[in-house]
């Protein structure tokens, strides 16, 4: 937006007034100097230090409200209309609106900025104007910058000012041409799975060659992650069911309409195993786009499911244009990963299809989930397919997820016990970690959790000592840009279980 109204400015810059033309060019100025902005005469140039050397006081004074005598403001405007072509008044503008803003803003900065813009159109102006009128066009600005001192220039001598023009014309006769056109870097084309594009990629692959033996511990360990998230209901296998249908459904249409049918399936899927939970007006506007094709009397997820695999590819498009839009960045992603695991999940029993999706799409959208959602969706598969990098996490933090890894029956408890953390405290942890630097930590910790904790405790004992341990990797992630006493404080809720000194290098020992 900048770019573009700077460039316009630049286009109709002989029909637009100095100051709104330096409006909109004002952020460029000092980056691409204007044309003209070299050959100003020296009164200006010495308006234009002047300004620079302002005080916040004397920017008030020119903010102050003045009037002209209209025989002197009629002569000016006359002068102006003879020379349209003078850059002085733009080059006071730009300046003034770059400088006076660092002091004064809102309306008085405004008056400021105008005052002086119309010390730049009177210097522009001198030679079509007599001695008292400039003294009275010039009275807004006299007690602030004095006429007399503009004519104060530094004189430099004849024999400096010829070897500076001789330099000047010597670099631009000897510096190698510029290319006026740069050939753009050719676009990259964004990645089908998103961000995550790599581990997406991964995880697709991997989930096709798990053996038997690992697909049921994938299944047993989600049944003891659902045993503290108690989300084994989130996303039935009948809205799973209708997804990969909906996916398989509109192959060959184009990217939009696929995701506003992926949509459309996702919000009605959702709506039919509801089960009461929303309002009745809100389930009638999710199945509107079916409506005709459908219907939904006492149909739940699985027979939707079956409903959707039948549509034909007009009857997809007309779900399509009565669909809602979608966010398109975040569900293109999703929509290509499924389309990539859609003969995968043929083939698969709806336990296993729950599971896969539920980590793909976790996957997909990992850096747009809190660390403990994500772990929840994706432990099943946190050991067959890992996706955490235990070098990049630091020894300290290995130490605690390992130690995470072997936590007992007791250990469990204490850390499900509640607790509480000082105002000032968290405060500190939260600057410590808004540039989301702790983050690899906290998830391969909750990672760890979810997948020992649920052996240990079950139901909302367990949900609450696997988010203590999520916490206990974030501050230890953070503790570089925690001091001692912050670190102590902020471990207090894990120390029962993990004490602090047991993460720290063991010490070497002696011959």
């Amino acid at each position: 937006m900048a770019a573009w109204q700077a460039m316009t400015a630049l286009v109709v810059r002989s029909q637009l007034p100095a100051l709104k033309f330096a409006v909109h060019y004002a952020p460029f100025a000092v980056l691409i100097p204007l044309s003209g902005s070299d050959v100003l005469d020296p009164k200006t140039r010495r308006f234009l230090e002047l300004l620079q050397a302002l005080t916040r006081e004397e920017v008030e004074a020119l903010a102050n409200r003045w009037r002209i005598e209209p025989g002197a403001s009629h002569a000016l405007l006359q002068a102006v209309a003879k020379n349209k072509h003078v850059k002085s008044e733009e080059a006071v503008a730009v300046a003034a609106l770059s400088l006076i803003p660092n002091h004064l803003v809102g309306d008085q900065g405004w008056s400021a900025v105008r005052t002086a813009v119309h010390g730049g159109r009177v210097l522009g102006a001198m030679g079509e104007l007599s001695p008292q009128e400039i003294a009275e066009l010039w009275t807004p600005l006299e007690a602030v910058i004095p006429l007399a001192s503009l004519s104060e220039v530094e004189t430099h001598p004849a024999g400096d000012r010829v070897r500076s023009a001789v330099n000047r014309a010597i670099k631009t006769i000897t510096r190698p041409p510029r290319s006026r056109f740069v050939q753009p870097a050719p676009a990259r084309a964004a990645a089908p799975y998103g961000p995550n594009h790599a581990e997406v990629a991964a995880f697709i692959k991997g989930a096709a060659e798990l053996s038997p033996i690992k697909w049921l511990r994938v299944l047993d360990r989600r049944k003891l992650v659902a045993s503290v998230t108690r989300e084994v209901a989130a996303e039935p296998a009948g809205v799973v069911r209708s997804i990969l249908a909906a996916l398989e459904g509109t192959r060959d249409l184009d990217t939009y309409t696929r995701c506003r049918a992926f949509s459309a399936v996702e919000r009605a899927g959702f709506a039919i195993e509801s089960h009461g939970r929303i309002d009745v007006d809100q389930v009638r506007r999710m199945l509107e786009p079916f409506e005709p094709m459908i219907v939904f009397a006492h149909m739940n997820g699985g027979g939707f499911a079956h409903r959707v695999a039948a549509l034909d590819r007009g009857e997809w498009q007309r779900v399509a244009a009565a669909a809602p839009d979608p966010n398109q960045e975040a569900v293109v992603p999703l929509v290509n990963a499924g389309t990539a695991m859609i003969d995968f999940f043929g083939g698969r029993s709806d336990d296993e299809a729950v599971a896969a999706w539920l980590a793909l799409a976790a996957l997909v959208h990992r850096h747009h989930l809190t660390p403990i959602k994500f772990a929840a969706s994706y432990a099943p598969f946190a050991s067959a397919i890992p996706v955490t990098n235990p070098r990049a996490l630091g020894a300290m933090v290995s130490r605690y997820v390992t130690a995470v890894g072997r936590l007992g029956a007791s250990q469990c408890a204490a850390l499900a016990e509640p607790w509480q953390v000082d105002e000032a405290h968290s405060s500190a942890l939260s600057r410590a970690v808004a540039d989301g630097v702790t983050r690899p930590g906290e998830e391969a910790a909750a990672l760890a959790a979810v997948v020992t904790v649920p052996m240990r405790l079950a139901g909302s004992g367990g949900w609450a000592a696997v988010k203590t341990v999520a916490f206990g990797g974030r501050v230890i992630a953070a503790r570089g840009r925690l001091t001692a006493e912050q670190l102590e404080a902020l471990w207090q809720p894990i120390q029962p279980a993990i004490p602090l000194v047991s993460l720290h290098a063991p010490a070497k020992a002696k011959r």
